[in-house]
């Protein structure tokens, strides 16, 4: 992806999800396009996910924001992993505070504390992320994010028929917990 800044720089988002060109057709222009492509003339993504584990705080909502400045951009999902702490939880594994920033086109910015232990090093208590499946440490982004939704086609721009809407009705679905507990496994004991 070009740099929102807009310097001619190219930017790669830690993960990046766009649609299958089954549903998104080349543009009849390639880079631009539209749909807005990369200089192949694949669709870009539409949801961006950075992941912070040396940058921080302040540098992961920076480039969090430049993905927001990008009208392609239907969401940017942003996680803090904070420094490992000397303190273990019951299972063993060092504690750790993370965060995760959900920010959505037309929607308010959501918020998620989902450490073993809260940034200053206290305790999550009882209502913290501590199982899988809990409402309030899910992430749900709409499957229709992720396709080109232009209001007025462009000329010489034909979209295919849009996926079934069974499918465009459903969300990509993330526990929080999950990643917690992959991003535990994986960190030095």
């Amino acid at each position: 992806h070009e740099s929102p800044s807009r310097d001619g720089s190219r930017i790669m988002p830690d993960l990046a999800v766009q649609p299958h060109p089954l549903f998104v057709p080349p543009p009849p222009v390639p880079h631009p396009g539209p749909p807005p492509s990369d200089t192949r003339g694949n669709p870009y993504s539409r949801i961006m996910v950075e992941v912070a584990v040396g940058q921080t705080s302040s540098d992961l909502k920076e480039k969090c924001r430049k993905w927001k400045r990008e009208p392609y951009v239907r969401a940017i999902l942003g996680i803090k992993l904070y420094e490992i702490k000397n303190t273990r939880n019951a299972q063993g594994y060092r504690d750790r505070a993370m965060k995760a920033i959900l920010w959505r086109q037309g929607a308010r910015r959501q918020t998620w504390k989902f450490g073993t232990i809260n940034k200053d090093g206290s305790a999550t208590g009882v209502n913290g992320c501590n199982a899988l499946n809990n409402p309030d440490y899910i992430i749900n982004i709409p499957v229709s994010d992720a396709f080109y939704d232009p209001p007025v086609p462009a000329i010489g721009y034909v979209p295919l028929a849009p996926p079934p809407a069974i499918l465009m009705a459903t969300n990509i679905t993330i526990d929080l917990y999950e990643v917690q507990q992959a991003v535990l496994l994986v960190q030095s004991k």
